[in-house]
């Protein structure tokens, strides 16, 4: 007999296999094929006409209201220049596969073992998520500075050190300064009249153009794919890290 966890479980390990092929293509090649959301929403569709015929507690309600959502956030968010285009299809897509999430097949795996959630609607704690897991660039961004300095000592602002010290601190905390060509990465310096200038000024991750030169600061181009992922196997694990956090900090201040 089939019920409603088998059908969140096939919705978990196509999210899963969706985001993981896609969060490869994207490392490999920084391109994903619209092939791979077509598969996928497809049988995401054939999972929903399954769920039907079955009749296990098939809502319409539950699948609408999240795709909607999704859509909205991820067309805002792309049109903002913040998202490529690869990440609000893979955000939709995400949607229509995995709606919502309970938390109560890993209850059923592991009983022992609650996830944090504040509410239901998937895509959203997975989006909350990578935001949140994709600061982790912070700390890279730190230690590759200090690799820097320790290969080059007082190289690290040289030609920059007009900027203010609160500049070079942005600077150190979103980006680094490269040795080498870096592979795919966008630069935070510019030239102005002759002068360098660090340029926080975000660019449209559809049009931005990665930086080829070396000895220049740049920021990382990770795929956001991949914090979705992670923040996608996270929410499997721990929850919404986002209500989490909130909630420690109110408990701290409680």
């Amino acid at each position: 007999m089939i019920v409603a966890t088998d059908f969140e479980f096939m919705r978990i390990v196509l999210a899963a296999g969706m985001l993981s092929t896609a969060s490869f293509l994207d490392l490999r090649r920084r391109e994903v094929s619209d092939l791979l959301w077509i598969v996928s929403g497809s049988l995401a569709i054939v999972v929903y006409a399954l769920e039907y015929v079955y009749g296990t507690n098939f809502d319409l309600l539950t699948i609408v209201l999240p795709i909607t959502i999704s859509v909205a956030i991820s067309f805002g968010v792309y049109k903002s220049g913040l998202f490529g285009g690869a990440d609000a299809l893979g955000l939709v897509v995400l949607a229509a596969t995995i709606p919502t999430f309970d938390g109560r097949l890993v209850d059923q795996i592991l009983p022992s073992h609650n996830v944090f959630l504040m509410h239901s609607i998937a895509p959203l704690i997975v989006l909350s998520n990578a935001v949140i897991l994709s600061l982790s660039q912070i700390g890279f961004n730190i230690l590759r500075n200090a690799k820097y300095v320790w290969k080059n000592p007082g190289g690290l602002f040289e030609g920059l050190e007009h900027e203010s010290p609160s500049r070079k601190i942005i600077a150190i905390a979103i980006g680094y300064r490269t040795n080498s060509r870096p592979r795919y990465a966008f630069p935070i310096e510019q030239e102005v009249a002759g002068r360098r200038r660090f340029s926080f000024s975000p660019e449209s991750a559809e049009t931005a153009e990665y930086e080829s030169r070396r000895n220049v600061w740049v920021t990382p181009g990770t795929p956001f794919l991949l914090f979705m992922l992670a923040g996608f196997i996270v929410m499997l694990v721990v929850g919404d890290l986002s209500a989490l956090i909130f909630s420690g900090v109110l408990s701290f201040f409680g």
